[in-house]
């Protein structure tokens, strides 16, 4: 039966999506900076917008988990797991937690997942400088040398006794993901660096989805742990997916109609809160629900799969209606304002086609 080895690449192979995830920061991020960069207030706005947009739900999830539900419940019936959690918690505070999770998995339980929060978050601390200082062409060579060197990089760490843990969730490991998004932005703005550079990228996709498809054919799955996919796997799926960003975002056809499909769209705008809580309602699911079926491993798993995405999907919309939504109508006070005062909305109207592709 098909559907078994189907449903387990798909189980095994869905941590790709935060390699997606990445790209499409990299992507949308440089291109708020690009369009931004002459503007007043580039970096107080940025960081502002930023925060507006992150941290609320972010920190009302901690407040929640390590502050809240201890004091409600007290120590003594709280998991043991828990106790761990508590005892390391200034990682997550600080968003310094994957410095904290390389040394291995469950250092953080019930909140492994925020090792990606954190490297994003680490990534806006240093792109908006180097995005102000350089100009396109040498934005796009930093961006493509660095994407070059990374599988170096990691091989010889791999090679001096680095796990393929710490690669995994370490920024400077990972940014070769998050640059491939930058580079699409970069080459969605500029029709001659565009024209030069964009061949090569489709060549070296072609290769990438070889090399991909060898890994999944090898192993049945995409093994988030694997040599191969630490080495070349991460570098490979930043460009496949860097390259099928860049292509939605140019489209005018069919790939954009598809992109732009009102459930996609709903689920691109909650996306945010869906991954904050989608690990703790699989915690919640496996100790209440999971236990009391009686079902065969697929259809099991279905039955999980649909019952934690609607939860997440219900917390997400409830999390925006009452809370993010809130702190979002307060970036009213931190426009992108021209030197005529213009805010960038009404500037960008006026530029030249060509130099404006909408992504912010």
């Amino acid at each position: 039966m098909l559907l078994v080895p189907a449903w387990r690449f798909f189980q095994e192979s869905s941590w790709c999506g935060v390699d997606l995830f990445f790209v499409l920061s990299g992507f949308l991020i440089t291109g708020i900076l690009l369009d931004s960069r002459d503007y007043k207030g580039y970096f107080k706005n940025f960081y502002l917008r930023r925060a507006l947009r992150i941290m609320p739900l972010y920190y009302a999830t901690l407040l929640s988990a390590l502050v809240i539900v201890p004091l409600l419940l007290g120590p003594s019936k709280l998991p043991d797991l828990y106790s761990k959690l508590l005892a390391n918690q200034v990682w997550l505070w600080l968003y310094l937690q994957n410095f904290f999770q390389s040394q291995g998995a469950h250092q953080l339980p019930g909140f492994g997942h925020f090792w990606t929060l954190a490297v994003e978050e680490q990534f806006y601390w240093v792109w908006p400088l180097v995005v102000y200082f350089a100009n396109r062409k040498w934005l796009l060579r930093i961006c493509l040398t660095i994407c070059v060197c990374e599988p170096l990089l990691r091989l010889i760490l791999l090679e001096t006794g680095t796990g393929t843990w710490a690669l995994r969730e370490l920024t400077f490991t990972r940014a070769d993901t998050l640059l491939w998004g930058a580079i699409g932005a970069i080459l969605a703005r500029d029709a001659a660096l565009r024209t030069r550079y964009l061949r090569v990228m489709h060549l070296a996709a072609c290769v990438a989805a070889f090399t991909v498809v060898v890994m999944a054919l090898y192993s049945g799955f995409l093994r988030y742990d694997g040599r191969d996919t630490v080495i070349a796997g991460y570098s490979a799926l930043g460009l496949l997916f860097g390259v099928f960003v860049l292509s939605c975002a140019m489209s005018q056809g069919i790939l954009a109609r598809i992109v732009s499909a009102p459930l996609l769209q709903w689920f691109g705008k909650y996306s945010y809160s869906i991954y904050i809580v989608h690990p703790i309602a699989l915690l919640v699911y496996g100790a209440t629900v999971s236990p009391n079926l009686i079902l065969g491993r697929f259809p099991a798993a279905l039955v999980r799969f649909v019952t934690v995405t609607s939860f997440s999907a219900l917390f997400a919309w409830l999390s925006w209606m009452l809370l993010e939504s809130r702190f979002l109508v307060l970036k009213r006070n931190f426009e992108y304002r021209n030197n005529a005062g213009l805010p960038r909305s009404a500037a960008i109207d006026q530029a030249p086609a060509d130099e404006v592709v909408s992504v912010s």
